[in-house]
């Protein structure tokens, strides 16, 4: 699989330079035939390289950065010190059908960034939502959760798809039982508490019924 940059050759800036480099020929050899710079082909190529240079700079710093922030607006990783990586040849991957391949991308992807909470959980997202593998999405959201220095909303999303997952296609309503008083305990007040609380009535209450032999709650 080919390692992924992270940035595309636009968010690269390497278009935008190239034409800046274009603009700057053209621009450099208008003032040299005014007379305002020396002839030669030297200085008009100059010119070029140092207008290409300024486009790339800026067009580098703005998209790049802007990518950067779109990504953390999306998922924030909380990670201070790590790149969030974008993978968007496996985006590509997934919107092709390629599913086999985009899981090997991801399984890679995780073992190149064993500490980036945000991948894993992106990763575990893939297997739940197009392979519909929910066994697979519950180890890598665990991982996630259970991340050293994993920012707290990101660990709070990952302990709700573990509820999900249990509650959902995997029907293990024990297991769901004690994450969602895992999600009471560890995010007391939040609307994900509460919704997890009244879950668990909801669970306790039918299992009573089933034992008293209440029809309704089969």
């Amino acid at each position: 699989m080919q390692q992924n940059s992270g940035l595309t050759a636009i968010e690269r800036g390497i278009p935008q330079g190239i034409l800046g480099g274009i603009i700057g020929l053209l621009f450099t050899a208008t003032v040299q035939g005014r007379g305002d710079l020396p002839g030669g082909v030297f200085v008009t190529f100059l010119g070029g390289l140092v207008l290409g240079g300024i486009a790339w700079a800026i067009n580098y710093a703005l998209l790049s950065g802007g990518a950067k922030v779109a990504t953390g607006i999306h998922m924030p990783s909380g990670d201070t010190t790590a790149y969030t990586p974008t993978f968007s040849h496996i985006g590509a991957m997934e919107i092709r059908g390629d599913l086999d391949g985009a899981a090997e991308a991801w399984e890679m992807a995780c073992h190149e960034h064993p500490t980036n909470a945000i991948v894993w959980v992106k990763a575990a997202d893939f297997h739940l939502r197009l392979r519909k593998d929910a066994a697979t999405a519950l180890v890598l959201f665990r991982t996630a959760r259970d991340l050293p220095g994993a920012n707290r909303e990101l660990v709070r999303y990952a302990q709700t798809k573990i509820v999900d997952v249990h509650l959902g296609p995997l029907a293990d309503e024990g297991r769901a039982l004690v994450e969602l008083r895992r999600m009471i305990d560890a995010f007391p007040g939040t609307r994900e508490a509460d919704e997890a609380r009244a879950a668990l009535a909801r669970i306790k209450a039918e299992r009573d019924a089933r034992s008293a032999g209440d029809p309704r709650a089969e």
